[in-house]
């Protein structure tokens, strides 16, 4: 959309050089006043309309011919080895995105205008500011997957406009709730009150924790192999003393195959939150993750663990240059700095 900007108190027009696959800007050598500001306007809407014109006829020579519901079916393919979570998360997208764009009518419907129009109305929800945000952060994936494959012109999204994550207090359990979740433990059985343990004392995700199997168990050793969906590799993790009794326990039971009874990270999930309201522990924003950063805070805070081998036993990717391309971590470095976790529930 073209459009104007001022600039040392001159006025100048910015619009997309689809040619060029750029922004352009030129100036209309104007002194920013309301008159010159008007006819700079006019300009620019005579401009957008040869632009305009010039799309269509792009399009009528083939340039964009597949529906949105064609191009975001190529979408998901190109994306078919995401989590499954993160296939969902594209699902919910689209179905709120072809409110505004019905799947049936082409790419080219998708333009810069009508796009920050659907991402303004996203405000009017009575959803979380990091909900919403989800619907514009796949929002922006499925723009730049159009750009890529031609689908539709390049475009900017307005800064202003953009959808914005909020980043909330870390949560985490305090010391007299936790004693009042493992003391509530006895009355549950084995699958969930070793869920619990795994989550405490591993700090592993929920997927990675569902992922295990008790194959992947060397009790000799104390390692835990698992796959992790988020990262896309297997990896092995020692496990803290506190587990090895119920971890054998479970083995004489299951024998072989999945060490946790869960078809899914949701199913997980709703049974830590139920528990959590058996025990009147509910309304503090406590959920399955919370477990995972408390055992975080916990390690850096509490123990003062070392924060590389930290990130290694919670499966984080290591983000400088050292640890993640030349520091390899030892089983034993971890095991030893394992033992600092002093909690015995």
């Amino acid at each position: 959309m073209a459009s104007l900007t001022v600039r040392n108190n001159i006025i100048y027009i910015s619009w997309y050089d689809a040619d060029f696959k750029k922004q352009r800007r030129k100036s209309t050598k104007l002194v920013n006043t309301k008159a010159n500001y008007e006819a700079a306007l006019k300009k620019a809407n005579e401009l957008q309309k040869r632009l305009d014109k010039k799309q269509d006829q792009l399009i009528r020579k083939g340039y964009s011919i597949k529906t949105i519901r064609e191009a975001f079916d190529h979408f998901k393919i190109i994306n078919g080895n995401k989590h499954p979570k993160t296939i969902k998360d594209y699902e919910r997208f689209y179905k709120k995105f072809t409110e505004k764009f019905p799947e049936d009518q082409p790419t080219s419907l998708i333009n810069k205008s009508s796009t920050e129009e659907w991402l303004l109305s996203l405000r009017e929800m009575k959803l979380s500011k990091n909900s919403i945000h989800g619907y514009g952060k796949q929002c922006n994936h499925f723009l730049n997957f159009l750009f890529e494959y031609n689908y539709t012109f390049m475009f900017k999204i307005n800064r202003q406009v953009k959808t914005r994550a909020e980043i909330k207090p870390i949560i985490h359990f305090s010391d007299k709730d936790l004693k009042t979740i493992f003391e509530g433990l006895k009355s549950k059985n084995e699958n969930f009150q070793m869920l619990i343990r795994l989550l405490f004392y591993t700090g592993l995700r929920s997927s990675d924790l569902l992922s295990i199997r008790i194959e992947d168990i060397d009790f000799e050793n104390m390692l835990i192999t698992y796959y992790s969906p988020k990262r896309k590799i297997f990896r092995t993790v020692p496990f803290h003393h506190n587990l090895l009794q119920q971890l054998n326990q479970q083995a004489e039971i299951i024998k072989q195959g999945k060490l946790l009874n869960y078809n899914n990270v949701e199913n997980l999930g709703k049974a830590v939150t139920r528990f959590f309201k058996e025990i009147k522990i509910s309304g503090k924003g406590y959920t399955a993750r919370t477990f995972r950063k408390t055992f975080i805070t916990f390690c850096r805070n509490k123990f003062n663990m070392d924060a590389t081998i930290v990130k290694e036993l919670v499966g984080h990717e290591h983000t400088n240059t050292t640890d993640r391309y030349y520091n390899s971590i030892s089983y034993d470095v971890m095991k030893k700095e394992l033992e600092k976790f002093k909690f015995d529930y």
